[in-house]
């Protein structure tokens, strides 16, 4: 008699950091009924290779903890860990966590490249808290999809300076950058706001009704994305042009 509150997917989420509060606030408030995210910590601590390589050590425990939950499809969430070991470590990763769980398996990464495809952006502008040669290797994840970056607007924070920023403040800087970006390069078709440790979704979508063009986070490509492998998916109006 509680079928109708029972989840009907489970969204395996191998989080980047070890506290986890905005990613799952902003996807519960889209997300129609009946989808759950279960999610482990990994406890990135900084942004170097080496902390990325000391994350993936474990993850086969960690793909374990979430195969106990009976999920449906397995993520790893964070794009600052496939761009800080490249492309070919990401795509040998996204290999192993298939063969290891028998699921589909995705990252935030092919989430954010599969959205700007879907949207039809051909030159993307970008927003985010990377380094430049983080930049530099996301640019390298969308241009094997065709995709050219018009330019970068960042401010490079550290993990640790980061989360000290209150939510309010995260959703400034979001918008703060969003709107530099859109206007240090208006031959740019289309926006991503790379994080998902900030509150962007409304970020999105208001930038993307002020400058007509479509805009998108990581909240945003991850629901489209894993919603159509998991075939689940309902357009969701009233949030952007990419889940309408």
């Amino acid at each position: 008699m509680f079928e109708d509150i029972i989840p009907k997917r489970k969204i395996g989420v191998l989080s980047p950091r070890s506290v986890i509060d905005n990613q799952p606030y902003e996807f519960y408030r889209l997300a129609p009924p009946g989808i759950m995210l279960v999610m482990v910590p990994s406890g990135l601590r900084e942004f170097s290779r080496e902390d990325v390589e000391r994350v993936f050590a474990s993850v086969d425990e960690r793909l374990e903890m979430l195969m106990e939950r009976g999920i449906d499809l397995v993520m790893q969430a964070g794009v600052p860990l496939p761009i800080l070991i490249g492309i070919e470590a990401h795509d040998r990763l996204i290999a192993h966590m298939e063969e290891k769980t028998g699921l589909p398996a995705t990252s935030s990464v092919l989430n954010v490249v599969a959205a700007a495809k879907h949207l039809g952006i051909e030159n993307i502008a970008v927003v985010n808290k990377w380094t430049d040669e983080m930049n530099n290797t996301l640019g390298e994840f969308f241009a094997r999809e065709g995709i050219a970056v018009a330019g970068v607007a960042n401010r490079s924070m550290t993990p640790a300076e980061f989360t000290r920023i209150s939510s309010a403040g995260s959703v400034d800087l979001a918008y703060g950058l969003g709107r530099q970006a859109f206007e240090d390069y208006p031959e740019a078709d289309g926006l991503y706001i790379g994080g998902g440790n900030w509150i962007s979704q409304p970020v999105a979508e208001r930038l993307e009704q002020e400058f007509d063009k479509p805009a998108y986070c990581n909240q945003g490509a991850m629901i489209w994305e894993c919603f159509h492998r998991l075939d689940c998916w309902q357009p969701i109006p009233g949030h952007g042009r990419l889940l309408a």
